[in-house]
């Protein structure tokens, strides 16, 4: 569609008002009740300018944005008002529109005050799709709502600098979140601190937080332990013109406690997509491709299930041919797509989606998935995108693996250490460590020596099930840090394996005098027992009330508690008489 058919088409939109009015529901977690509604504004089905983006776009070009907002908003208003919807009304007013002299002053408020409504149930959420330049006049515009008694908000709070500074210079009542920092927040310690500062601040500020944009059980739960009350997003639910307004979302999903180390989900990979029925006319779906240069595919969906994908090279392409837009423009998608797609759960690794993309008979990979959830559509996902994520993991796999063994090192131990106490969910560590490994060493030589270490590797990699994370912090130390209660018996498999396998280590000689000579650290020959693997068990009583310090402390604590032990074996327990944890002494670490 060309730029005055666009026009055109806008002209007819603001002339006879064809502005449907979407609400999605922002929920208070805490309490599960709705705290109110935002109000999104979407063009006439099945048109070019269905979208926001392209409508609202459309109307910056032309410069109408004002006159458009001025519909939308009185239509949000009396449909909000119509639907007796609960709680407040959250309505999208973008800088650059509120500053133009065409705005029409006092015209929210006599529409509140006509329908019986209080201007404080109304809240003025400033858009940053269209920033303003002039903010101190953006400042005494918005002070002009706030004197007639509606509250305000800044949305999409991270996303820039001006963001920043208007939060600062207006002191809204509300600050939304940008979806940046909140998709797969439990998956990024990065974004739990940004998020983490932004409710300090705002318990300074007495300014109230929103997280937008939330679609996974993971993020919801990780937001709840951050402290965030106030939630929006697809998971609670979509925007529609009778929205969802119960709370269906239990505290301890069930879902939050099964992720996927150090290989992501396939519902990573997922980009909303604009989904369209088989019916739609192939004109529609030419125009969509025009208006959005970055569009690379459209979904085709029935009743939830998707049927087919139409990418852009696809449909150019039937388009280019002589005659081509004539023959089909009119004729409706049904007719041309193709319905050999690849279909993935969204708790698929994405190693499994790149197995199944690349096991396609034809030979040839395709370029788009269709990505589902609890046998709904979610959205699709770009074969680039998961290239690169894959690329992405194995770099930090490797940046933070040991070099001898290919386990965690360190700094993943850490992150997962913290993912559990934010989570506040019990755990156990085990802490694992050669006995008399450095004589071993000294005697052998380092090529043998780690071929030790990494037998040992080998054995702890067969307890990853369940919920178990093995990592290597170096040398011939180990963890494995597990969720799971039959740990204990995880423990004394790798000890009994360890030991049956003992006897390659050694020659004969050695093994048969079950001890070996070499010199000491003071160049004295002492005799010293073959090397042994002890391991020290810290259970959730000890390291739910531990910080990283501690847990160190505690852990070389039990480590020589188990050297001591006749079974290699050492498990911090409970006084349930006292009620006292007994631990060893902090000064044997």
């Amino acid at each position: 569609m060309t730029a005055i058919d666009l026009s055109g088409a806008l002209d007819k939109i603001i002339q006879n008002e064809k502005i449907q009015i979407l609400f999605q529901p922002i929920f208070n977690i805490t309490t599960q009740t709705i705290h109110g509604f935002e109000a999104l504004s979407r063009g006439p089905e099945h048109s070019a300018l269905f979208s926001p983006v392209p409508l609202f776009q459309t109307a910056v070009h032309e410069g109408r944005l004002s006159e458009l907002e001025e519909i939308c908003r009185r239509h949000s208003i009396q449909e909000f008002d119509v639907r007796q919807l609960p709680g407040k009304l959250f309505i999208n007013i973008s800088p650059k529109a509120l500053l133009e002299p065409s705005h029409a002053k006092g015209l929210t408020l006599s529409l509140v005050q006509e329908l019986g409504l209080s201007p404080n149930q109304v809240v003025i959420e400033l858009s940053e799709q269209y920033p303003a330049d002039d903010i101190d006049l953006l400042k005494s515009c918005l002070n002009h709502y706030r004197s007639q008694g509606f509250l305000t908000a800044i949305d999409d709070l991270g996303t820039g600098y001006s963001g920043l500074r208007l939060w600062s210079e207006l002191a809204p009542d509300y600050v939304k979140i940008d979806r940046h920092f909140i998709h797969q927040i439990d998956k990024s310690p990065v974004k739990q601190e940004f998020v983490r500062s932004i409710i300090d601040l705002c318990q300074s500020l007495t300014c109230k937080v929103i997280a937008e944009g939330i679609e996974t059980e993971n993020e919801l739960a990780l937001l709840r332990q951050l402290g965030i009350v106030y939630c929006q997003g697809y998971l609670l639910g979509y925007p529609k013109s009778q929205p969802n307004q119960v709370f269906k979302h239990d505290n301890q999903h069930e879902s939050f406690h099964s992720q996927v180390r150090y290989a992501e989900s396939a519902e990573s990979l997922t980009t909303q997509a604009i989904s369209l029925p088989p019916e739609t006319k192939l004109k529609v779906l030419s125009e969509l491709f025009m208006i959005q240069h970055s569009l690379q595919a459209i979904a085709i969906v029935d009743k939830q299930q998707p049927v087919a994908i139409v990418d852009r090279a696809q449909l150019m392409e039937l388009f280019s041919t002589p005659y081509g837009r004539a023959l089909h423009e009119n004729r409706p998608v049904a007719s041309v797509m193709n319905s050999n797609m690849l279909i993935v759960e969204a708790s698929d690794p994405i190693s499994k989606v790149s197995q199944l993309l690349t096991s396609a008979d034809h030979g040839c990979v395709a370029q788009q998935f269709i990505i589902m959830r609890n046998k709904q559509f979610l959205g699709i996902g770009y074969t680039k995108d998961l290239l690169q994520q894959i690329t992405e993991q194995r770099i930090k796999i490797a940046r933070h693996a040991n070099p001898l063994t290919g386990l965690p090192g360190n700094i993943p131990i850490q992150e997962e250490l913290q993912r559990l106490r934010q989570q506040n969910r019990p755990f156990y560590l085990a802490y694992f460590d050669l006995c008399y490994f450095k004589p071993y060493n000294d005697i052998y030589g380092f090529c043998r020596g780690d071929e030790v270490i990494q037998s040992v590797a080998k054995l702890l990699q067969l307890q990853l099930c369940g919920d178990n994370f093995v990592g290597h912090i170096g040398g011939d130390d180990f963890v494995i840090i597990s969720t799971e209660k039959n740990i204990i018996q995880q423990c004394f498999d790798v000890l009994n394996l360890f030991n049956l396998n003992k006897h390659l280590f050694y020659n004969e000689p050695h093994w048969q005098a079950q001890k070996i000579v070499t010199e000491d650290r003071h160049g004295i020959m002492r005799e010293h027992p073959l090397i042994s693997l002890c391991v020290g068990l810290l259970p959730p009583e000890v390291t739910m009330g531990c910080n990283e310090q501690v847990l160190s402390a505690y852990s070389a604590a039990a480590k020589k508690q188990a050297k001591e032990a006749d079974n290699a074996f050492s498990l911090f327990k409970i006084n349930t008489d006292e009620q006292t944890v007994i631990y060893p002494p902090l000064k044997s670490a």
